[in-house]
């Protein structure tokens, strides 16, 4: 008697999963997948996105719990993310939505890097001096990129 092995098929490309640039472009994702859900037409499941809208959410009830943002700054995230822009600042009816936008998504974006969810540039590990004074240097700790480079920079 021959036994059958099972075909697996064709391979599936495994997505890659990219980060977004900024927490502004994750914000206004998450509003736009939001509004379709309330539409009743959700959009289907972007598995080259590292979270869902509701991680997104949870880091922002978080924030707000811990008193970092007020209601005033998620009414102005809600109202620009249902626009699907961010308010002009230029503009004097804007200005004021601007700045509480702009202080929101910084709060968030903290909160997003530190989840892998914003990308986030490597600027190296600060280390302060024992000492706080005029005279002293804080020197940044940077990884090892050849043998021709040092690893330490001064500024």
């Amino acid at each position: 008697m021959t036994t059958l092995k099972a075909d697996p098929g064709p391979a599936r490309p495994i997505p890659q999963i990219k980060p977004f640039a900024s927490a502004e472009r994750a914000w206004l994702w998450t509003a736009e997948r939001l509004a379709a859900r309330r539409a009743g037409t959700p959009l289907p499941h972007d598995r080259s996105r590292p979270c869902t809208p509701e991680t997104i959410l949870t880091c922002l009830d978080r924030l707000y719990r811990a008193r970092r943002i007020d209601l005033v700054h998620a009414r102005v995230l809600r109202v620009w993310g249902d626009r699907g822009r961010a308010p002009d600042r230029r503009s004097g009816s804007d200005r004021s939505d601007w700045r509480q936008w702009r202080y929101a998504l910084a709060e968030l974006e903290q909160a997003l890097r530190a989840r892998g969810i914003v990308a986030g540039f490597d600027l190296g590990v600060p280390v302060v001096p024992e000492k706080n004074f005029p005279n002293d240097r804080i020197t940044f700790l940077f990884p090892p990129q050849s043998s021709s480079t040092r690893d330490s920079k001064e500024i």
